[in-house]
């Protein structure tokens, strides 16, 4: 959420949806059950700084923000959490790495993710003493002003991926060894740019993407929206929505006071999404930029794949980052701001 921050935000209010007349809308989120759910907490003694948690069949997998630690990875067995071992070392030689973002939906025990830094796309395979590195290659975006963001693997080489920049985007479906785009869905709301003109920045519209099973959902950051669809023969299908059918009224950039910064009064709400094999999870704010920034958010939203709503988790300990371990019926989660020591369970 930081590059909230230096992007500049302009956007004129009262939008309409243009809304493809093959989704099915479900604008209502009313969950019929609502659930107060208590964190346990896990103290963590090799890391400070936890910017992610991946959930692999039988491992967690922490990656870690702190400068003074040599690896990326950390992995504990779950549900146990020992600690194992950690590994992808930060430098620039073999398999070294320097700003890795972790690749969604890769199955089983692998972890994938792709280097900014280098365009170097790597998949590990896990096991209880070593992670071993099963394939390696580039997924350098064909335009200079775009980059592959939100990575989640269709099958072993199509991934399905929103690549971005500041002025454009869209989802886009990649052979990632013949890097060959197969299939491309623009925004949804995509007569903001025409409509804004040189104000317009992807930000507006911005989203996370997470998948399962040739599945996927979107979460929007900075509008009330999650969208559902399939991958079918390499097309990229939307097949239904929920939440809001337009754009909220945005605080423009500059139109700042003496107290607080224009950018920071916008809602911010969905901060991640978990892609299970039964159901679909958001992680909801519902605040203002600067108070998900420092609490996070304290609700998930539970949906069927269909866009029904099953269930909202009201958390007791706001979460920064989760996985979910469905049979389990339990949340992993990780606040740097409530704690950098300790991993967040909430079982429901």
């Amino acid at each position: 959420m930081h590059l909230v921050k230096i992007m500049i935000l302009s956007v004129m209010s009262g939008c309409i949806l243009l809304v493809s007349c093959s989704m099915n809308p479900r604008v209502e989120k009313t969950f019929p059950v609502v659930d107060k759910v208590e964190a346990s907490y896990h103290r963590i003694e090799e890391i400070l700084g936890i910017v992610n948690i991946i959930k692999l069949n039988d491992y967690i997998v922490l990656q870690n923000g702190s400068e003074g630690v040599a690896d990326f990875f950390f992995v504990y067995s779950c549900p146990e959490m020992e600690f194992l071992y950690s590994f992808a070392k930060k430098g620039r030689g073999p398999e070294e790495y320097m700003l890795p973002s972790v690749t969604k939906n890769t199955g089983g025990n692998t972890l994938g993710f792709r280097d900014h830094a280098t365009d170097k796309i790597a998949f590990y395979e896990l096991t209880d003493s070593t992670a071993v590195l099963r394939h390696s290659l580039s997924m350098k975006s064909p335009d200079m002003d775009r980059f592959f963001w939100e990575i989640n693997m269709v099958d072993d080489s199509v991934a399905l991926v929103k690549h971005q920049g500041y002025k454009r985007g869209a989802t886009e479906l990649w052979n990632i060894y013949g890097m060959e785009m197969l299939d491309s869905v623009p925004n949804t709301f995509k007569h903001l740019p025409r409509k804004l003109g040189r104000e317009y920045y992807t930000i507006f519209d911005d989203y996370a993407i997470s998948s399962h099973d040739g599945r996927f959902v979107i979460g929007y950051y900075m509008i009330d929206r999650m969208e559902f669809g399939h991958i079918v023969g390499n097309r990229i299908e939307k097949t239904g929505y929920c939440g809001s059918e337009s754009c909220p009224k945005f605080h423009l950039y500059g139109d700042d006071t003496e107290e607080e910064f224009s950018i920071d009064r916008n809602i911010i709400y969905y901060e991640n999404l978990y892609a299970g094999d039964e159901y679909v999870y958001g992680l909801y704010s519902g605040k203002r930029l600067d108070d998900t920034e420092k609490e996070h958010s304290s609700m998930i939203e539970v949906y069927t794949w269909d866009g029904e709503p099953v269930r909202l988790l009201e958390l007791d300990v706001p979460a920064a980052y989760f996985a979910v371990a469905e049979e389990a019926k339990t949340v992993y989660a990780v606040n740097p701001e409530v704690s950098e020591e300790d991993i967040l369970i909430f079982r429901f």
